[in-house]
């Protein structure tokens, strides 16, 4: 975390898969010591696009860049020394342990040569599990591990790679309430330190507390079907693009979740925190 000028950004970026385009024409930059949210109903595309962010996918056009170089013209090694990726389905039936699953998080820091890590390596390691609260199962196998668990030893990979960026999608679906908070917490810290942050959320409350600014993903409008009337999904599926982005105040105002989501939302500030608070509602009556 070093270069504090260092800025991963996809330009014009569209993703497919089976000739059928995902997402069309999306631009972001990360810069670090930034938290940046991707927000948008189910099946919109976040996690396809932090998984291009990721190297995990190819674009159909576009590109992602590490200041002006393309990412898949950067070595494995070199890119996982500076971005790491945790993602939303974590591998359950590994027998590694903790431990030795958060030192495999090293590998970009270490030679060839090396068949296991030296004291920088393992002191990353500890800090990294002490961060995660992940110590005291650092012996139990992964396989072994509760859902929640085995986001946090994740996590803990990913924080031992000491990257620059780092990508999560979802992170917050297994945890607890205590545990949520304390990665926010984390996050926050992280920040600080100099990292730049992309995570994928749903809780638009969580991305209020933890964020500095949102992308907000739709589904493509589609043309007027032969009757006149537009669908919202074509039947091969349709595309999805930046609705808005911005400050959380910006880019989910309410007009814009009642656009995307297709409901009805309020919004106030928390008397202590000074944080945006959403409640969606229903205007039906029982």
């Amino acid at each position: 975390m070093s270069d504090a000028t260092t800025i991963m950004e996809a330009l014009n970026l569209s993703v497919g898969f089976e000739k059928r385009t995902v997402l069309e024409n999306v631009s972001v930059q990360l810069t670090q010591s930034q938290v940046i949210a991707i927000a948008g109903p189910n099946g919109a595309g976040k996690s396809t696009l932090i998984k291009t962010m990721a190297r995990q996918i190819k674009p159909i056009s576009g590109s992602v860049k590490l200041n002006t170089t393309d990412i898949w013209s950067i070595r494995t090694q070199e890119f996982a020394g500076k971005v790491a990726y945790v993602p939303q389905d974590i591998e359950s039936s590994t027998e590694l342990t903790v431990e030795q699953m958060v030192m495999l998080g090293r590998n970009p820091h270490q030679k060839w040569w090396q068949w296991y890590g030296d004291s920088a390596d393992t002191d990353a390691v500890k800090k990294a599990l002490t961060n995660t609260e992940m110590e005291r199962l650092k012996d139990k196998p992964i396989c072994q591990l509760s859902g929640g668990e085995r986001q946090r030893a994740a996590l803990a990979t990913a924080l031992a790679q000491e990257p620059q960026f780092m990508l999560l999608d979802e992170p917050t679906s297994h945890l607890d309430f205590k545990h949520q908070n304390e990665l926010l917490a984390l996050l926050k810290r992280l920040r600080a330190d100099g990292l730049g942050i992309m995570i994928v959320l749903h809780d638009l409350n969580v991305i209020a507390r933890v964020a500095d600014s949102v992308i907000l993903i739709e589904h493509s409008q589609n043309e007027p079907s032969h009757n006149g009337e537009s669908s919202s999904r074509s039947t091969n599926g349709s595309s999805s693009r930046v609705a808005a982005t911005g400050t959380v105040e910006q880019a989910l105002s309410i007009e814009n979740l009642k656009r995307v989501f297709d409901v009805n939302v309020t919004a106030f500030n928390d008397p202590l925190t000074g944080e945006v608070v959403y409640n969606p509602f229903s205007l039906q009556k029982n």
